[in-house]
C-alpha cells in the first residue's frame, strides 16, 4: 500500500469505503424489503381467514374456501394451502395441495386463552365466558355475536423446494393454518440481489473514478509545489510561487515555501560572493609570496639548506594558487557567470592532443582510443581542454600497474559522447553518488598532492555551462568510466 501513489490510495479507499457502506445499506434494504413483503403476505392471510373464523363451519365450507383460493390463484395452481383443526386438535380438513413433507405437528399451537380482543379477558387474563358459536345462516348481531379470534402466529417453512408463508389463526373452536407460496417474492428478491450485484461494481468504478479526479484536483497545488522544488537550483532561486489561485489551506504553505526560497537565495549569494571575493583577494598575496620565494631561491646558493627549504614552500604556494583558481571558477559557475569564449572547436583534434600528453605520462599504462574524426562543437576551447585534461589525469592517477586508459568519441545526430575509462579497483557504491561533490575524495588516505577533490566538480560545471553533462557510467567492478555528452 505504501508503494502506491497517494492519489491512487485515495481513489482505492474511496471505492472500498463506498462498497462497504453500500453493502451494509444493501443488506438493511434487503431485510426491510423482505419484511415488507412478509407483512403484506401476513395481511393477505389475515384478511382471507378473518370472515371464516367468525363462526364454526363444517367440512363443506372449508372445501368451498379451498376451491375459491384455487380460483383466485388462477394459472398458479397450488398457490394456497390450508389445514383446519377442531377444538380437539383433530384434522377436519386439509387441502389437496398441502405438501406431504410438511409435518402438521410442527406448526405452532395457539394459546387457548389468547384472544385478539382484550376486553374478552378478565383481570388475570382468562376468558370470563365462553361465547356460544354464532348460529350459521343468521346475521351477526349482539344476540348472535362473532367468535373471538386468537392472536395469529406467522411462520415461514421450506419444503420440497418451495417456501411457504403460513399463518396459524383461530377461534376457541377452530384452528386454521393458511399458507401462501413465496415463489413470487423470492423471484423478486433474486432480481433485487442480481441488480445489486451488477450495480455495486459499477458504483465502485464510478466512485473510484470520482475519487481519482477529486484527488487530482485536491493535489494540484502539491504538484505545483513539487515542480517548483524540482526547479530549485543555483540559477532558479529567484523564482516565487503566486499565492493567488490557491485554496486557503495551501496559501500558508506557498508563503512558507516562498520565504524559504528567499532565505536560500540570500544565503547562496552570500556564500557565492564570499568564495569569489576570498579567491580574488588571495590571488595578490599568493602572487607576491610566490615572487618573493622565487627571488629568494635565485639568490640562495645551489644545493644549500636555504634552497631546500624554499622549494617545498614554492610547491605549496603553487598548490594554493591552483585551489584559488578552481574556487573562483566554481563561484563563477554557481552564479551563472562562467565566462565562455565560444568558438568552433574540433573535439577530435583536441582529444588527440590530450591522448598524446597522456602517453607521455602513461608510465607503463596501455593507452587505447577510438576517435571519430572531425567532431565540431561550439565551445570555450580553454575550458573544454581543461575538462578533458582533468578526466585524463584522473584516469592516469587512479590506475593500477600495467593497466589501461581507454578514450572513445562517438558522434550522434544531435550530440557527441566522449568516454574515458581506466582499469583499477573501481569506485565504491557508497561514493558513486558523492563523486562530483566538492572536496570529496573516494579514498581519504590518498596524498593531498594527488588533488583536493575539486577536479570532477569543475569538470561537470564546465560540461553543464556548455549545455552538456558529465556522469559516472555503469561499468564492471574492475573499471571506472566517465561519460561526457556535448550538443553538436
Amino acid at each position: 500500500m505504501k508503494n502506491l501513489s497517494f492519489r491512487f490510495q485515495i481513489a482505492l479507499l474511496s471505492a472500498l469505503l463506498t462498497s462497504v457502506l453500500l453493502a451494509a445499506c444493501g443488506y438493511v434494504f434487503w431485510r426491510v424489503n423482505e419484511q415488507i413483503h412478509l407483512n403484506r403476505l401476513d395481511r393477505e392471510l389475515r384478511n382471507l381467514a378473518s370472515a371464516n373464523l367468525e363462526r364454526v363451519f363444517g367440512r363443506d365450507h372449508w372445501e368451498r374456501l379451498d376451491n375459491a383460493l384455487d380460483f383466485m390463484a388462477g394459472p398458479q395452481t397450488g398457490r394456497y394451502i390450508m389445514l383446519v383443526r377442531d377444538i380437539d386438535d383433530a384434522v377436519r380438513y386439509r387441502s389437496k395441495s398441502w405438501p406431504v413433507t410438511l409435518d402438521t405437528h410442527s406448526l405452532p399451537v395457539l394459546a387457548k386463552e389468547a384472544t385478539e380482543r382484550p376486553e374478552e379477558l378478565d383481570p388475570v387474563g382468562r376468558l370470563h365466558r365462553m361465547p356460544p358459536p354464532a348460529r350459521p345462516g343468521e346475521q351477526l348481531s349482539r344476540e348472535n355475536p362473532p367468535l373471538p379470534r386468537k392472536k395469529p402466529i406467522f411462520i415461514t417453512r421450506s419444503t420440497e423446494g418451495r417456501s411457504w408463508r403460513i399463518g396459524v389463526m383461530g377461534n376457541p373452536f377452530t384452528t386454521l393454518a393458511l399458507g401462501v407460496d413465496m415463489a413470487e417474492i423470492e423471484a423478486g428478491m433474486i432480481e433485487l440481489r442480481r441488480a445489486f450485484m451488477i450495480g455495486l461494481p459499477i458504483v465502485m468504478l464510478c466512485v473510484a473514478a470520482g475519487g481519482w479526479l477529486l484527488a487530482g484536483r485536491a493535489l494540484r497545488p502539491v504538484r505545483v509545489l513539487t515542480q517548483a522544488v524540482e526547479g530549485v537550483h543555483a540559477h532558479g532561486l529567484d523564482q516565487r510561487l503566486d499565492i493567488a489561485g490557491h485554496d486557503s489551506e495551501f496559501r500558508r504553505l506557498v508563503e512558507v515555501f516562498n520565504a524559504m526560497l528567499a532565505r536560500l537565495e540570500t544565503s547562496f549569494h552570500q556564500s557565492n560572493r564570499f568564495t569569489a571575493d576570498a579567491a580574488h583577494e588571495l590571488r595578490s598575496p599568493l602572487a607576491i609570496l610566490q615572487g618573493e620565494l622565487e627571488q629568494a631561491l635565485q639568490h640562495s646558493p645551489d644545493d644549500s639548506a636555504e634552497q631546500r627549504r624554499i622549494v617545498p614552500l614554492l610547491d605549496e604556494v603553487e598548490h594554493l594558487k591552483a585551489i584559488v583558481e578552481k574556487l573562483l571558477l566554481l563561484a563563477q559557475a554557481d552564479a551563472g557567470k562562467l565566462p565562455l569564449d565560444l568558438q568552433t572547436v574540433n573535439v577530435s583534434d583536441m582529444l588527440h592532443e590530450v591522448i598524446a600528453d597522456a602517453e607521455i605520462l602513461a608510465n607503463g599504462l596501455r593507452i587505447e582510443h577510438d576517435i571519430t574524426a572531425d567532431c565540431l562543437v561550439r565551445a570555450d576551447s580553454i575550458l573544454l581542454h581543461q575538462l578533458l585534461q582533468n578526466l585524463a589525469a584522473n584516469a592516469l592517477r587512479y590506475n593500477q600497474p600495467g593497466g589501461f586508459v581507454r578514450f572513445a568519441l562517438v558522434r550522434y545526430e544531435k550530440s557527441l559522447r566522449i568516454t574515458v575509462a581506466n582499469s583499477g579497483p573501481g569506485i565504491p557504491e557508497a561514493d558513486r553518488k558523492k563523486i562530483f561533490q566538492r572536496f570529496h575524495r573516494a579514498d581519504a588516505s590518498r596524498n593531498r598532492a594527488e588533488g583536493v577533490g575539486l577536479g570532477l566538480a569543475i569538470a561537470r560545471e564546465i560540461a553543464r555551462a556548455h549545455g552538456g553533462e558529465l556522469e559516472l557510467l555503469e561499468s564492471p567492478s574492475n573499471e571506472t568510466c566517465f561519460g561526457l555528452t556535448l550538443p553538436l
